[in-house]
């Protein structure tokens, strides 16, 4: 999952906004307060959920140009677009406000983010393009961002080639996958509250 199904993830479990997107970013774990890393380690559970899920197998194996060992960043952005498209589906509340709420949620933490998150956020609080990641051309806009700062972005080049071809096969996958996350983080957040903390 990407930026926008961790937002999602953090309004439903009412946890940390910030914190549900800081395992994308680096940060000293061990120094996070505590609210932010039980966010940040909610997000690491999600990610080895999604990673194990039959339909991201069955995802990373479906014929295309672009490399199995890179398709699992694809696929993270391209859950995003189907999350958004089927929104009504797993939530009551309009697209437009929730996107205002969760740039609002993210802007109430910016000063405990790291710089690159920082950067995200005040770019959110200008353009707010969360939707936008509903969108082919967001979809091609979030794999060019991943391109240019990762060392290896020119292996998802075949993806892009192939991008309508790549986003109708997350569609299944996404439908199979998104309501077993859901319901998977709702008994992580129970137990957290069991124990007192995200464990």
């Amino acid at each position: 999952m990407n930026y926008f199904a961790h937002l999602h993830i953090a309004y439903e479990t009412n946890t940390s906004w910030a914190g549900n997107l800081l395992g994308d970013f680096p940060v000293v774990v061990s120094e996070l307060p505590a609210d932010l890393h039980s966010g940040w380690q909610l997000h690491q559970k999600v990610d080895v959920m999604v990673d194990e899920h039959d339909a991201s197998v069955a995802f990373r194996s479906m014929s295309r140009a672009g490399r199995r060992r890179f398709s699992g960043i694809v696929q993270d952005i391209v859950m995003d677009y189907w999350l958004i498209q089927n929104w009504s589906r797993f939530s009551p509340l309009p697209l437009d406000i929730f996107c205002q709420t969760a740039v609002q949620g993210l802007l109430s933490d910016v000063n405990r983010c790291p710089a690159r998150l920082q950067k995200m956020i005040y770019s959110l609080q200008q353009h707010n393009w969360l939707a936008e990641l509903g969108t082919r051309q967001g979809v091609e806009n979030a794999l060019h961002s991943i391109m240019r700062r990762w060392r290896h972005g020119a292996h998802l080049q075949p993806f892009l080639d192939e991008l309508p071809t790549v986003i109708q096969q997350g569609e299944a996958v996404f439908l199979a996958l998104y309501p077993d996350l859901l319901s998977f983080v709702d008994q992580e957040v129970k137990k957290a509250e069991v124990v007192g903390h995200l464990g």
